[in-house]
């Protein structure tokens, strides 16, 4: 899911008057989300988070989408653990001689890994076309891309396939690396060393029919999309407690594959879907990272920044077929009859 739009990509205003406060958290769609975060947080950053809090509904009104809480955040220069279920979800811990970023880990795998093994990807002949570059899709719900407008990814491929790689898999990690990802494990410890601050937006996408009637509807999302953006991104799903389930999490990333000959090469773009375990474990991914997470069930904390993002929906550019080449033969004009 698209996370935060902004019509400006400025920082917020430090303070927010009681009234007005009360007035957009008082909105239909807050009515769903646990705020976990403080009343400073909430008050300093609560035109972004505004943006961020979504309700995605049926064109009769009835919720198929909802924001449930909002976490953190993550500052920029602490080291800190992710702690679902207790306070506001992110622990400060004290700073530790200075080590590297995970930002930088991230980045470092990316450029370390080897291509994918055979099986564990698969590679979509696709054509990225931005909103602003002419691939703008319209008549979109205007809450489907809360990052703003929707561009078209043109894919000449008959079906998409994409591998799903459980945590189990023996290259699951290696796998993830090649795309500039990894597991953060239950409580470790990371420092992320982004520019900004970034909040957990949990979202449920377990109630009915979102995935038929909104998420892959012409008018609704749009159907399958994919972004990118310039902060990284922390996919935590909700731990499963007492054996109840309460996410089942895959993410979909993707890398784009260099071209250096444009006239002999088509533009592609590598795909795997990773599951993510409910134990408290989370998935990090380093800024720039082509992913989705349509493919999740449940409610899943999405840690994002305040910037602009670039979001493309599948479109397929199979060849036209129904074309007929017809000789045009001279008629013969009839003699009249007077």
């Amino acid at each position: 899911m698209s996370s935060v739009f902004r019509t400006s990509y400025t920082q917020d205003p430090d303070t927010v008057a009681e009234s007005k406060l009360k007035e957009i958290i008082g909105q239909r769609k807050w009515q769903t989300v646990d705020i976990k975060i403080s009343l400073e947080d909430l008050k300093k950053n609560i035109w972004f988070l505004n943006d961020a809090v979504v309700l995605r509904q049926s064109s009769e009104g009835v919720p198929l989408m909802t924001t449930t809480a909002i976490y953190g955040p993550i500052h920029p220069h602490k080291r800190v653990v992710l702690t679902p279920g207790e306070g506001t979800g992110v622990m400060e811990i004290p700073n530790e001689p200075m080590e590297i970023s995970l930002i930088e880990e991230l980045e470092n795998l990316a450029r370390n890994a080897q291509p994918p093994k055979e099986g564990n990807a698969t590679t979509v002949n696709s054509n990225w076309v931005s909103s602003d570059k002419g691939g703008r899709l319209p008549n979109l719900d205007p809450a489907a891309n809360v990052f703003g407008q929707t561009g078209s990814l043109y894919v000449n491929e008959s079906a998409v396939i994409f591998p799903v790689m459980d945590p189990s898999h023996p290259d699951y990690e290696e796998t993830l690396a090649f795309y500039g990802a990894r597991l953060l494990r239950p409580k470790e410890p990371f420092y992320m060393g982004f520019k900004d601050i970034l909040f957990g937006m949990e979202y449920n996408t377990s109630l009915p029919d979102y995935i038929r009637n909104y998420a892959l509807s012409p008018i609704g999302g749009g159907g399958m999309f994919v972004e990118h953006h310039p902060f990284p991104h922390i996919f935590l799903p909700k731990p499963n407690e007492n054996g109840a389930v309460y996410c089942e999490a895959k993410v979909t990333l993707g890398h784009k594959v260099e071209v250096t000959d444009p006239e002999k090469e088509n533009p592609r773009i590598i795909f795997t879907t990773f599951r993510v375990p409910a134990d408290g474990s989370a998935l990090a991914i380093k800024p720039s990272t082509i992913h989705n997470d349509s493919f999740t069930n449940g409610k899943l904390a999405v840690f994002v920044a305040n910037t602009p993002a670039d979001t493309v929906a599948f479109r397929q550019t199979a060849p036209f077929t129904n074309i007929v080449v017809k000789d045009n033969a001279p008629q013969i004009e009839k003699p009249k009859i007077f």
